[in-house]
């Protein structure tokens, strides 16, 4: 892929975004404009991809070579894209490298990104606001930038990189509504004091970014995991069962998903009553009574028959069968259109753990078996299974 680097001084973190991306096996090409040169290295450049920086055209016509026809390059990034080479793109101007390759790049049909970077008064001019319009109507996809301290901001380096990933990604989620529930739940005995399990979040995170990944518009309702989820999706923070039935059903009302990924560890029980005030230590020992909590699940299944549902299902079981067994209550009564299952008392599985082993029950007789490895990978190949399996 290239990147075309203009004249801003947001140049400067352009760097980070080339080893992101090479990070997850893209070949970065950089191409400067003059302005550009005079903000950041090519030398430098040519060190971060292991590339010479191309700043001017040769005989070579590396605009053809990268964006032609049977070019090698899969995308153009423009970062930071600035108001003159807007004015250029949106007109047709082809008077330097970058604009030459992007002139090319839309006639050969290659994606095209451009992430804006300027002074606040600049963006809010109405002819760069009119030229942004014309490129988006050209086919070329705007990346937000960021108002602060006066300036908007070229988008940050992780959300540019998910943003070129999902335009090289397989697409097959595209334009799909996705509802994720993740991370676990508390169920408060007083102010202080609290019942939940050791959840991480982990598994919802990684889902959650892989649907993006895929052209999915991602909703997560998310309880008090240990990890963050990705900024570039929608993300309902709740901490209790009630919170996230409430999210979910805001959220069906708003819209219909298509698919719907239960990956969250939900409370089974609930205190029956909840103290408003910390009961004191010296109170001594107490009994407590605690009620089962409705089951999210249940009601989706009810409210969306046609949509597709996924379920997680954790397990005492120290074998597949008894694992199998622990799913079955589930199948019978097809709760769910995938099930996947895993034992929380293995090594290194489960909750609060890098990796995990599941087993995924579907329409077939036998479970497919996902051998134990990373929750990153295991989050790729769950959606290589979804998105096979939708209508």
């Amino acid at each position: 892929m290239g990147i075309a680097v203009c004249g801003s001084i947001a140049a400067i973190e352009i760097h980070r975004v080339a080893r992101q991306l090479m990070r997850q096996g893209a070949q970065v090409q950089f191409f400067l404009t003059a302005a550009a040169s005079e903000l950041v290295s090519p030398t430098s450049l040519s060190w971060c991809t292991g590339r010479p920086v191309v700043d001017r055209l040769t005989a070579r016509c590396e605009h053809l070579e990268f964006f032609g026809e049977h070019g090698t390059a899969d995308l153009l990034l423009v970062a930071p894209a600035t108001a003159n080479t807007l004015a250029k793109i949106a007109v047709g101007l082809d008077d330097n490298v970058v604009t030459t390759c992007l002139t090319t790049a839309l006639g050969s049909g290659v994606p095209i990104l451009c992430a804006p970077g300027m002074h606040a008064p600049m963006m809010r001019n109405p002819a760069v606001r009119k030229n942004l319009e014309t490129l988006t109507e050209m086919g070329i996809r705007i990346l937000s930038s960021t108002p602060s301290e006066g300036k908007e901001k070229m988008m940050g380096t992780e959300e540019m990189v998910a943003e070129v990933l999902r335009a090289l990604g397989p697409a097959d989620l595209q334009n799909q509504r996705v509802l994720i529930t993740g991370g676990p739940t508390r169920e408060y005995l007083d102010p202080a004091r609290c019942l939940t399990n050791p959840s991480s979040g982990l598994t919802a995170c990684l889902l959650a970014r892989e649907a993006h990944r895929r052209g999915g518009v991602v909703d997560l309702v998310y309880g008090p995991g240990q990890y963050e989820p990705p900024p570039w999706v929608r993300v309902h923070r709740v901490e209790t069962g009630a919170e996230m039935m409430q999210a979910v059903q805001e959220l069906v009302r708003e819209y219909s998903p298509d698919v719907v990924v239960a990956a969250a560890a939900v409370c089974d029980f609930a205190p029956e009553e909840t103290q408003t005030e910390k009961r004191a230590t010296s109170a001594g020992g107490f009994e407590l009574a605690l009620k089962p909590t409705p089951k999210i699940i249940t009601w989706i299944r009810e409210q969306l028959p046609q949509t597709f549902l996924v379920a997680f299902k954790a397990a005492s079981s120290r074998s597949d069968q008894e694992l199998a067994a622990a799913v079955h209550p589930y199948l019978e009564h097809k709760r769910a259109d995938l099930i996947v299952a895993n034992s929380v008392v293995q090594p290194d599985q489960g909750f609060d753990s890098q990796e995990n082993r599941y087993l995924v029950f579907g329409p077939e007789s036998t479970p497919v078996v996902m051998e134990q490895q990373p929750k990153a990978v295991l989050s790729t190949l769950l959606w290589d299974r979804i998105s096979a399996a939708l209508p």
